[in-house]
């Protein structure tokens, strides 16, 4: 008996390609549930009484800015990906890194800001809505953290060229989640 091997370098990469798109739905859609139930539950224990409102520290107005910045340098460095232009995506993915350690820094300024007026995560001297912020900002920098962990893979692999104006759904598949 023969057996035939065909070979199809290309198979492969078309299969990932056409499986990317799909997986990278589906993962957003999950992030987008496990945060919106989160939510839920803040607005749900709002109703519940006794609920107090915190003052937010401006560190946290400040790593809003930056993580709408760093929106912009991500979606400027696959703009400049898909038009080819590889120095601009160098540096545009490299500020987002930046920025990303930046929001980071910001968040523990604001947790430290929580802490310092009496705002606990648990014990006695926390509140179900202190509680419920601390858990949702824990969160998102432990999802932002896999993103830069994403992006940092993105630079590497942009600054080793395989990526083109042809070739760049896997930057925002790597970072998109």
């Amino acid at each position: 008996m023969t057996t035939v091997v065909i070979e199809n370098s290309n198979y492969k990469e078309e299969l990932r390609q056409k499986t990317s798109k799909p997986l990278l739905w589906i993962a957003l859609i999950s992030i987008i549930m496990f945060f919106s139930g989160l939510t839920s539950a803040v607005i749900v224990s709002q109703g519940g009484g006794g609920f107090i409102n915190i003052k937010l520290p401006f560190a946290f107005t400040i790593s809003t800015i930056i993580i709408v910045l760093s929106s912009a340098t991500f979606y400027y460095g696959l703009f400049s990906i898909k038009k080819g232009k590889i120095e601009a995506a160098k540096i545009s993915i490299s500020l987002t890194l930046l920025l990303g350690l930046l929001f980071i820094l910001s968040q523990f300024l604001g947790w430290s800001n929580l802490y310092q007026k009496g705002v606990y995560a648990v014990g006695n001297q926390s509140t179900q809505q202190s509680s419920y912020l601390y858990l949702l900002t824990v969160l998102h920098v432990a999802h932002l953290i896999g993103g830069l962990i994403s992006l940092l893979v993105v630079l590497v692999k942009t600054i080793k060229g395989k990526y083109s104006s042809t070739n760049f759904l896997a930057v925002a598949n790597e970072c998109w989640i």
